[in-house]
């Protein structure tokens, strides 16, 4: 039995190694398409999981799309992990650059703050100035507004242990990335890559163990979710996953372990995430772990197969150009209709919840991609174009 078994992963082995030799070195510098079908695949999680309605009060799901869905939520965590491998490889490349702190914090100003302060601007000062309560509108941003504006959402929602800025709920994420692009440069640039990569892996470690921590001793779950010390160890992943590859031996030196590692973790995953399973929040994670290695298969797939279409998918990279628009607008959108399209409106039309909930997500997820193309040819791109001044 030994023997067979030693013969079987020897056989396993040679043929990852044989894989491996078959990928090109990508080309990491520059736009990489293969990123935007990864920011693609990451709103079409969220944009699933935020619009396939379950029963008020349900905290497991009950029949199986909703169980398929439920899974959505862990778009935010490859959000996070692409994030930190996108920030991550930007600084480093440019670290010999002059400018260097001016031109990362005006090129990410110029990209997150204009879309997420006019989002703020409309719903929570224009309603005053026509004449429209914004403590009717929308209450608990009203209240709490000044979270709001100053990225602190994730940390008023840590405080007080509950979802308390209504519509601005997923506002949270947006901070948390906010936080990590103001002290990661100076990481960067202060270290070298072995450096860097060992501070990636100690807060990997660190924000892992402390969110365990948190939760053994009665901490709340809103704040393992959303606060950014106990939710840094995926975009701290995304980082060690950015400076690794660059590193002697790139992605090749990489690539074995990546197959390996996402055949694992997914067969690991994969029935925890369907029980809903918190386990102490360890599956984030382990779930870090596995976005890192699917976003390496990705740069690494050949482009003729059927992966490398995947990930070369124009469809893919389509909803990866318009995502954070998408992601702003989405929860924003659902009180915003709610007069006029619900399920249970559309299940008075169709006779059927089912069709009713497929419907309401067609619909919404088309709203939401709407809102998103206009905002970013009407608004965004405009702004960008100031980007150039930053180079």
């Amino acid at each position: 039995m030994l023997p067979a078994l030693s013969r079987l992963s020897r056989h396993v082995s040679a043929r990852i190694t044989a894989l491996a030799t078959l990928r090109d070195e990508p080309n990491l510098k520059g736009h990489v398409p293969a990123l935007d079908a990864i920011r693609g695949l990451a709103i079409l999680l969220v944009t699933g999981y935020r619009f396939w309605e379950r029963p008020v009060g349900e905290v497991v799901p009950t029949d199986a799309l909703s169980h398929v869905f439920s899974l959505g939520f862990r778009g935010v965590d490859l959000f996070f992990v692409l994030s930190g491998f996108l920030i991550t490889g930007i600084l480093f490349d440019a670290k010999q650059k002059p400018h260097f702190f001016r031109n990362f914090y005006m090129r990410r100003t110029l990209r997150i703050f204009p879309l997420y302060y006019a989002v703020l601007a409309v719903a929570l000062v224009l309603p005053p100035l026509v004449g429209v309560s914004t403590m009717r509108l929308l209450p608990q941003a009203h209240e709490h507004q000044s979270w709001l504006w100053l990225y602190g959402a994730n940390v008023l929602q840590s405080l007080r242990g509950e979802w308390c800025l209504g519509s601005f709920n997923h506002f949270w994420s947006l901070a948390v990335e906010e936080h990590f692009y103001l002290f990661w440069p100076l990481v960067i640039y202060c270290c070298s890559r072995r450096t860097a990569m060992i501070a990636c892996g100690s807060i990997v470690g660190i924000a892992a163990i402390a969110r365990t921590v948190w939760l053994l001793g009665g901490g709340n779950d809103v704040a393992a979710e959303t606060f950014t010390l106990l939710r840094m160890d995926a975009l701290a992943m995304g980082g060690l996953l950015a400076l690794a590859v660059r590193g002697p031996g790139g992605v090749k030196a990489l690539y074995p372990w990546a197959i390996a590692g996402a055949v694992f973790l997914a067969a690991v995953l994969l029935p925890i995430s369907l029980l809903h399973k918190r386990l102490l929040a360890i599956p984030e994670l382990l779930f870090a772990v596995f976005f890192a290695a699917t976003i390496l298969l990705a740069l690494t797939a050949s482009k003729e197969g059927l992966w490398g279409k995947l990930w070369n998918s124009p469809l893919l990279r389509f909803f990866g150009k318009y995502s954070y628009g998408m992601y702003v607008f989405q929860n924003l959108l659902i009180p915003l209709v709610a007069t006029w399209l619900s399920v249970e409106i559309l299940q008075q039309h169709l006779g059927s919840q089912i069709l009713a909930k497929i419907a309401y997500l067609a619909l919404m997820s088309a709203l939401t991609i709407a809102a998103a193309v206009a905002s970013w040819h009407l608004f965004e791109k405009h702004i960008l174009k100031l980007k150039s001044w930053f180079e």
